[in-house]
């Protein structure tokens, strides 16, 4: 047996508007079912409302016009019961089926196997395609098409290095069925050059018809049905493989398997469901609902094991199994990421080293502010750093000795004038829409650096920081205006501009996304590279909390404690962490698939922020 990669998942999530809008949906359909299921059963008249989930694998509006006419058909045979449609996207029929949320459903045949294998549902009629007359069928299979300017396309064999559109990675006519003949000819998914998904068979036949696709897999049938809604010429197409079956009217590249089951959930009625397949076993070729869903009515159920076998064949859910890639497969595949993961390495230890240099310089500085800060303890007069209280106007009222020192004019000299007085002319409205913002109560405290004129025309970089003392009635008394001597922290600023520089451009030009994080998880550096990914701009990463941004929700949807991170354990155990597939969010909501490395900066025997680095991957196709 082939050993193959995951590819049947049927939680595999795309990252797109829409579907991040139907989960949502879902989840608020999930948070109130104990109360909605209540009214759903049972109607004011005591009708009870039977809910058929039905694999939209044409869209919603299709599902709707195709299953309406059934579920009128039951309505009208079975009294007592309200039946309705439910259209399901792919990555959402697990979700329903596992929640109760519909009783029967209708999809394809490998679907219902690895339904019936996790949740337990059971088929109980099988339906019976027709495309025109004398044209019924309760079988189908992939057709493998290409068009017809493709001419160097012929056979299986010449699918390596092409781009392949399919349906969905748990579709058996839009891919799985097809998968296995691509095997059997010799042919790995990895020596595709791409192969995209996209989610129904009118947009796979139509990327190929664009030339976006070198070849399209959908299920037989689907050529026919668009041939004569007139939305494809079929002659434009070409098919790979072509297999020819007495009986059997459609294009068709594989095996014959059995067609879609309607099944029961285990918590619908065994009653019911006979009463179900009584009914549609019933259904006259010429009603209005066989001729709307395009069948020739209902049968007995087929015998599924067939469908067993391919998926255990290809080792998919639900007989998938993990998977040892053999080495050279895997340098044939990740070469590239493997490169990239190796210079990205490199750069990483280099600006480890970088920041750690810089962390010393800072650690410098810091020692210094500790000393300032007990000096602060002295009284007002005593203070390290100056202090004054000014009228809402910024008239100086009391300052202390430290504020005559810095500024180089004496206390008598500032008593008879304003605080804009010292502020040079360019950094006058900084410090006035500081004042300003206090005033109008936008902020109760603010510290911004600007420059004062010194008596001898000298400037001197200072933190002016600013906060005020307000009345019972909320109006001010006075401010409290502290001011810093920063110029030597601004010349070492100046001194280490280039080597910030050279940081940047690191930042910058890595592929990869890049994250700084301080030893409580908040954003300290973010390059172009993670924030794009991300969703997000830079300025808005920065300081922000990184677990709650981006990576607060599991894949299946659930909430991921803080506390049970990997990628933030790092600054409590100062361990590396490396992940190969884990979720993240971005801001609009959707979601990808990543692999990152999460490495502690070490000071001393503390943790002093991490440095995570990550890619974003695709699912194994």
């Amino acid at each position: 047996m082939i050993s193959r990669p995951r590819l049947f998942s049927v939680f595999i999530m795309k990252s797109n508007h829409k579907r991040f809008f139907v989960w949502g949906l879902l989840y608020l359909s999930l948070l109130f079912f104990p109360f909605s299921s209540v009214f759903a059963q049972t109607g004011s008249e005591g009708i009870q409302e039977i809910k058929i989930g039905i694999l939209a694998k044409r869209g919603t509006q299709k599902t709707h016009a195709k299953w309406d006419a059934t579920a009128d058909y039951l309505n009208q045979t079975l009294p007592g019961y309200q039946f309705r449609i439910v259209p399901m996207l792919f990555d959402e029929i697990p979700v329903l089926v596992k929640n109760k949320l519909v009783d029967f459903v209708i999809v394809n045949s490998g679907i219902y196997v690895d339904l019936s294998v996790k949740y337990g549902i059971r088929r109980v009629v099988t339906l019976v395609n027709r495309l025109g007359e004398q044209k019924d069928t309760s079988q189908f299979g992939s057709v493998i098409f290409t068009h017809k300017s493709q001419s160097n396309l012929q056979s299986l064999s010449d699918l390596i290095d092409k781009r392949i559109a399919a349906v969905h990675p748990t579709s058996l006519g839009g891919w799985v069925m097809a998968l296995k003949q691509i095997n059997k000819a010799g042919l790995e998914e990895w020596e595709f050059t791409s192969v995209d998904f996209l989610q129904t068979h009118d947009a796979v036949v139509e990327a190929v018809l664009r030339n976006e696709a070198d070849v399209g897999i959908v299920r037989t049938d689907t050529l026919e049905r668009m041939r004569l809604e007139k939305k494809t010429r079929t002659e434009n197409l070409r098919i790979i493989n072509a297999q020819y079956y007495n009986n059997f009217p459609f294009f068709i590249s594989t095996p014959l398997y059995p067609e879609w089951p309607i099944a029961q959930l285990p918590h619908t009625s065994t009653e019911l469901a006979q009463k179900v397949a009584v009914t549609l076993l019933q259904l006259p070729e010429n009603h209005e609902a066989a001729i709307d869903a395009r069948i020739a009515g209902w049968t007995i159920a087929e015998n599924y094991q067939p469908v067993h076998e391919v998926l255990e064949y290809l080792q998919l859910s639900p007989y998938d199994q993990p998977l040892a890639l053999k080495p050279l497969a895997i340098l044939k595949k990740y070469w590239l990421w493997l490169l990239i993961a190796l210079l990205s390495i490199f750069f990483l230890i280099v600006l480890v080293v970088r920041v750690a240099h810089l962390n010393k310089a800072l650690k410098l500085r810091q020692n210094e502010l500790i000393d300032s800060e007990d000096q602060l303890k002295a009284t007002f007069d005593q203070a390290a750093v100056g202090i004054a209280h000014t009228t809402p106007s910024g008239q100086f009222l009391r300052l202390n000795n430290k504020l005559c020192e810095i500024s180089g004019f004496s206390a008598h000299e500032l008593e008879n004038s304003n605080l804009k007085d010292l502020l040079i002319t360019e950094d006058l409205p900084k410090g006035l829409q500081a004042l300003d913002s206090i005033r109008r109560g936008n902020h109760e405290h603010l510290a911004v650096q600007v420059r004062i004129q010194k008596p001898r025309r000298e400037e001197l970089w200072v933190l002016l920081s600013i906060s005020c003392i307000r009345n019972q009635e909320g109006l001010i008394k006075y401010f409290v205006i502290v001011l810093d001597d920063i110029h030597q922290l601004k010349l070492l600023e100046q001194q280490n501009h280039l080597e910030h520089h050279q940081k940047e451009v690191i930042l910058d030009i890595a592929g990869d996304g890049i994250l700084g994080l301080d030893p409580y998880g908040r954003h300290t550096f973010v390059n172009p590279a993670a924030a794009k990914m991300l969703g997000y701009r830079v300025e808005e990463m920065i300081g922000a909390a990184s677990h709650s941004m981006w990576h607060h929700t599991r894949a299946d949807g659930t909430k991921f404690p803080e506390h049970e991170c990997p990628i933030t354990s790092v600054l409590t155990k100062g361990i590396t962490h490396r992940g190969t597939d884990e979720t993240f969010w971005r801001k609009d909501g959707s979601s990808f698939n990543a692999e990152y490395i999460s490495t502690p900066i070490l000071r001393e025997d503390s943790v002093d922020g991490a440095v995570v680095v990550f890619r974003e991957i695709h699912a194994a196709k």
